[in-house]
């Protein structure tokens, strides 16, 4: 294998906090994407945040690069083709000719890749992706909305990010000899909970998981069991070398709590000392009380309480309440590139690049004082529509490469 071609050669992080020398930032599409958009007011609304988004990933790269770690990107322009009817790609698709133009053509509103609406950009490749160690899994089962350009960089090698070598993609392989039927059930267990999902759902479910509910210190990995109730033993078989402990939250944990470095925990106010005392015991817990002081990208806090109901609290700007058109189109043909903002923490979700210094979206008292009190130096980076893309900087990289090895935090 010609290990020169690719741009991850060396993988290795057993933690959030050692010093970090290699990370993969997420990226969107170019503005020119929304260009056929018909309505000139809304494809100068969507393109403006593909614009600015830009501007803000490439602030956020030099940032980094003046720490010294070296950025890879996601490819901007790599997408992926979308199963509509009579096309390949619904991006070649003219926007006037396009399906939501025409009723009859999507009669049940179906959205989302690989049924109608567009493919995401890798904007968040944690979500998704984590280094244990020396190898980066792929906590999903096929090329999902989120991870489609960076699937595609592993499995075509069309873009030269990952070395094939670093990558585990069991849950990939599970999948396919389960739709090959040599398999009847896939490795993960839903619990009871879950029960009320659909069981195409269900089923799916049990081939992926949530990148961000594992937290990784030292030789002990953090492991959030809420919504699959068998993970961490999955994890841990597959990952001898760790050990595990279990919290329960659900959700992505990276939107609750935060370990900027040993004795540290961070969290948000549905958890407290009492959700540590097993898991890192003696650790220092700082429970923020006020976690949505700024939590929009437009410093407008106001606004976004008022306003969150017109889209069901999943994603926000400050045009939504105004242009319907706009909320349209996001949901039923945007749906996978947002969240829900509504559940998300951006103020926790932060990046350690050392035990010293750490990257953060936005000033929140609470947790700057935090962490001056615990010696660590915040930088904060602008990220303006991050309530669009349900993101924070923890969200938007993945540390590949960090100091350090494994060692034990708890003797």
């Amino acid at each position: 294998m010609d290990s020169k071609k690719y741009q991850v050669n060396k993988v290795n992080a057993y933690n959030g906090w050692d010093p970090l020398k290699q990370v993969v930032l997420g990226n969107c599409f170019a503005p020119e994407f929304f260009e056929d958009v018909g309505d000139h007011k809304l494809r100068d609304l969507m393109q403006q945040i593909l614009y600015e988004t830009h501007e803000d990933l490439d602030n956020i790269q030099k940032t980094l690069e003046d720490l010294d770690v070296e950025v890879i990107r996601t490819p901007p322009n790599a997408i992926a083709a979308v199963s509509v009817e009579n096309a390949d790609n619904i991006c070649d698709m003219q926007f006037d000719d396009a399906p939501w133009s025409n009723p009859q053509h999507n009669p049940e509103k179906k959205t989302g890749t690989g049924i109608l609406g567009f493919p995401s950009p890798c904007m968040t490749p944690r979500d998704e992706f984590i280094t244990l160690g020396n190898k980066i899994l792929f906590t999903s089962h096929r090329w999902t909305e989120k991870a489609n350009t960076t699937y595609d960089t592993i499995e075509k090698g069309e873009h030269n990010i990952f070395n094939p070598e670093y990558m585990d993609m069991f849950l990939q392989e599970q999948w396919e000899l389960y739709q090959n039927g040599k398999i009847s059930h896939g490795p993960l267990k839903l619990p009871t909970s879950k029960d009320g999902m659909s069981e195409k759902t269900k089923e799916h479910h049990q081939f992926m998981f949530a990148a961000p509910i594992i937290h990784r210190v030292g030789n002990r990995l953090i492991i959030d069991h809420q919504d699959w109730s068998n993970v961490d033993e999955v994890i841990l078989e597959r990952y001898p070398e760790f050990t595990g402990a279990n919290i329960a939250v659900g959700g992505h944990t990276d939107g609750s709590m935060n370990l900027p470095k040993p004795g540290l925990v961070i969290c948000c106010p549905w958890m407290g000392p009492e959700d540590f005392k097993d898991t890192l015991p003696g650790w220092d817990v700082v429970r923020i009380e006020n976690p949505k002081y700024m939590a929009t990208g437009y410093g407008d806090m106001e606004s976004w309480i008022k306003e969150k109901h017109v889209t069901n609290g999943r994603w926000w700007h400050p045009e939504a309440k105004s242009s319907p058109d706009m909320v349209k189109f996001v949901e039923d043909w945007l749906s996978t590139w947002v969240g829900y903002a509504e559940e998300s923490v951006f103020e926790v979700n932060m990046l350690s690049v050392n035990p010293e210094t750490i990257l953060s979206l936005n000033y929140q008292p609470e947790v700057h004082n935090a962490l001056k009190e615990h010696g660590i130096e915040p930088i904060y980076c602008r990220f303006r529509h991050r309530n669009f893309w349900d993101g924070g900087l923890h969200c938007l990289t993945l540390d590949t490469v960090r100091e350090g090895g494994i060692q034990d935090y708890f003797k």
